[in-house]
């Protein structure tokens, strides 16, 4: 395939990759205190690794996509700071974090 088409279809070395997470905050999702969880995400997690997220906060759970600012350049290790970062707040309930996938085709 030619790399005009790959760029255009996503695919090869312009694969798209991402990585989702869902969990439970324990309070109230419209909360002062979740929205101060939210900026501290952002400027502790996310902006250092070069990451960007896109989700749904809702008291029944919470849906996360993240993938790096340059989507091509998601990786194993931005996925493992996440991860640890999640895992420490007392305040989330993870239920559940996948593993990187192919963010306009799904699974790998």
């Amino acid at each position: 395939m030619k790399k005009r088409l790959r760029k255009k279809y996503r695919v090869g070395e312009f694969r798209e990759l991402c990585f989702k997470f869902s969990f439970e905050y324990k309070g109230d999702v419209e909360s002062a205190e979740c929205e101060q969880m939210i900026r501290t995400f952002d400027a502790e997690c996310l902006e250092p690794n070069g990451l960007v997220c896109s989700g749904l906060f809702q008291n029944i759970g919470c849906n996360i996509t993240v993938r790096a600012v340059a989507p091509t350049l998601t990786n194993e290790a931005q996925r493992a700071a996440v991860k640890a970062w999640v895992e420490a707040r007392p305040e989330i309930e993870l239920k559940s974090f996948g593993e990187l996938e192919d963010a306009w085709y799904g699974d790998l």
